[in-house]
């Protein structure tokens, strides 16, 4: 992929609202509104991050993705379908594989508008985030942290490889529970699955494919039930 990303963006804590964290959301804006208004989410304070996929399988994918780049306090990191999305753009066998996951609604599209959303995700999407929070930092990654030390994810420079495993792959999701150093949690989507999974101080919340709803919970709470699985 010839476009550089961003590899990592971070967050003072927020001194005026509630931090939320959410899971994958493939398409599915009309479920997230309904959610945040059940929680009495207040975006003119509170601040919504969410763990990247936002497009691709549901009614909405460019209705959400246009509302998280445009809105005020909505932050999201790169999921493997906006990688695919993007890399569409640049070569056409992206397009075709991203057409097979459930990138047909970019056909809708006319090509200014593609380039033009494209360009905004890579502009706006960091492959990682730290968010400090009232019981430590809290790390965010879509797929699973790519290093072991969350700490060296401040000097790294993009390359397609970081990208990947940002995105991609899940191996600590099902190995031993190691804890990621440098970091009180590390929170991700990607894998699918009925209740949250944890291994050490990780924790993958992608609950949308499974029962229906996306997993959306404040930060401390996901601070708090990491150091507790992993103590």
């Amino acid at each position: 992929m010839r476009r550089n990303l961003i590899v990592h963006q971070h967050f003072e804590r927020n001194r005026y609202g509630r931090d939320w964290v959410c899971g994958d959301l493939h398409g599915h804006w009309n479920l997230l509104m309904a959610i945040l208004g059940e929680k009495d989410i207040d975006l003119e304070t509170d601040r919504l991050f969410l763990l990247g996929d936002l497009i691709d399988r549901g009614p909405q994918s460019a209705d959400i993705l246009n509302w998280a780049l445009q809105t005020d306090n909505v932050f999201s990191v790169m999921g493997n379908h906006e990688l695919m999305f993007i890399g569409g753009a640049i070569r056409p066998g992206y397009r075709e594989e991203h057409r097979r996951i459930g990138g047909e609604w970019v056909d809708e599209l006319s090509f200014g508008q593609y380039r033009n959303l494209t360009t905004k995700c890579a502009n706006h999407l960091p492959l990682t985030m730290t968010i400090e929070t009232a019981e430590g930092p809290l790390g965010l990654v879509h797929a699973q942290s790519p290093v072991d030390d969350w700490c060296e994810l401040a000097t790294i420079e993009y390359t397609d490889q970081i990208a990947i495993d940002c995105t991609w792959p899940w191996n600590r999701a099902t190995g031993p529970g190691q804890s990621i150093a440098g970091v009180s949690a590390v929170v991700s989507g990607h894998i699918g699955t009925q209740d949250i999974v944890q291994r050490g101080n990780q924790l993958w919340i992608d609950t949308l494919e499974t029962s229906g709803e996306p997993t959306l919970l404040p930060v401390q709470e996901l601070v708090t039930l990491a150091r507790r699985e992993s103590s």
